[in-house]
């Protein structure tokens, strides 16, 4: 490898990096301004910078349906080793998967910012959507970042 070439962070890793910086940057924001003002001021922030990354790495050259695969399978690689996941339904049409377990939300979780977690990975799924395939629909009722039992995705 070049000396001048850089490998990749993981999700995880990149998750991990914004963290050690945003939450004392959040705890201090919140002990300054109150809980509800920090997040205000922060969490909109974080929400456009999130839908910026994804732009850049957004599939949006084929029809609707090769750009959400497209995404979505960048996005799943980057999340590999992270989820356990259960296919429920897959075709031409449907793509339904429960994940079973999470290690972003343990993470957050331990950290006591599943809200913050959910900005940085759940989120991302609406902005896939919202980038690469705009007439897919995709739903999901809750997660485990939220306190479910697990994601499901249909």
């Amino acid at each position: 490898m070049d000396k001048n070439e850089t490998t990749p962070l993981t999700l995880r890793q990149r998750v991990e990096v914004q963290t050690e910086v945003l939450v004392p940057l959040l705890q201090h924001f919140r002990t300054r301004f109150g809980k509800q003002a920090a997040n205000e001021l922060v969490y909109p922030v974080l929400r456009e910078t999130m839908r910026n990354w994804i732009a850049e790495i957004a599939v949006t050259d084929g029809n609707l349906i090769e750009n959400w695969h497209g995404t979505s399978a960048k996005i799943a690689e980057m999340f590999t080793g992270n989820l356990d996941l259960e296919m429920v339904e897959q075709n031409d049409r449907t793509l339904s998967v429960d994940v079973t377990r999470c290690r972003y939300a343990d993470f957050f979780r331990n950290l006591c910012e599943p809200e913050l977690g959910a900005i940085l990975t759940c989120e991302l799924d609406n902005h896939i959507a919202d980038r690469s395939a705009p007439d897919v629909q995709m739903m999901r009722e809750t997660t485990i970042m939220a306190g479910g039992t697990c994601c499901p995705f249909r």
